[in-house]
């Protein structure tokens, strides 16, 4: 029903006011254009990208080589420990199983470490759940996230800085999570919008 119908309508009080359709920002209060909506499913180029530019003090080479040498000491440690209490290893499994399995573990684990954690980032494309669309709307007011099921509302202060690269942004939550926004995903003409809401909400590293 158009306008001058429904207006008729109201007169006469034969019908009763249709309110026109909102969109889930409107809900919100928002004006689209206040909005950048973006919706993409991301890439694992785009995800590796990412997780590799993060401030994390793990990802720095240096860093890296001195974890490895810390987890190559403790393998060898592990398997030392019964011969440092006048044992063997199969005097230790059968009188000492909780210790045993605490041991083995532990070994297993610094071999993974050494071994540069072989299957990690496989394992991280499939949590990230690539497959699934995910939607992100950006306002002055906060980002909405929805990415399959999962929807969450989020203020500015639960993100710490914002990173750039050529091709994404980097946006880091004060805990280990991050979301990742391809530049490709930005509706044209919006680009300048989204960088001018980032750089006045947060800081960038």
């Amino acid at each position: 029903m158009d306008q001058f119908a429904q207006d008729l309508a109201n007169q006469s009080g034969l019908g009763a006011a249709v309110a026109p359709a909102k969109t889930a920002n409107d809900s919100n209060g928002l004006e689209p254009r206040e909005v950048v909506d973006m919706r993409f499913f991301l890439t694992p180029q785009e995800l590796d990208e990412a997780t590799a530019v993060r401030a994390v003090t793990s990802n720095q080479p240096k860093n890296k080589a001195i974890m490895r040498a810390i987890c190559g000491i403790g393998a060898v440690y592990a398997v030392l420990v019964p011969y440092m209490k006048g044992a063997n290893w199969p005097f230790w499994w059968e009188h000492h199983r909780g210790s045993s399995i605490f041991w083995i573990y532990l070994l297993v684990m610094d071999i993974y470490v050494v071994c540069g954690q072989p299957g990690m980032k496989q394992l991280g494309r499939v949590l990230n759940r690539l497959n699934v669309e995910r939607c992100i709307r950006v306002s002055h007011r906060g980002i909405e996230i929805t990415h399959g099921r999962m929807h969450q509302q989020k203020s500015w202060s639960d993100f710490s800085f914002y990173q750039e690269t050529p091709t994404i942004y980097l946006l880091q939550t004060h805990g280990a999570l991050f979301w990742t926004l391809p530049k490709r995903a930005i509706p044209a003409g919006r680009g300048d919008q989204l960088e001018a809401l980032l750089k006045a909400k947060l800081r960038q590293r």
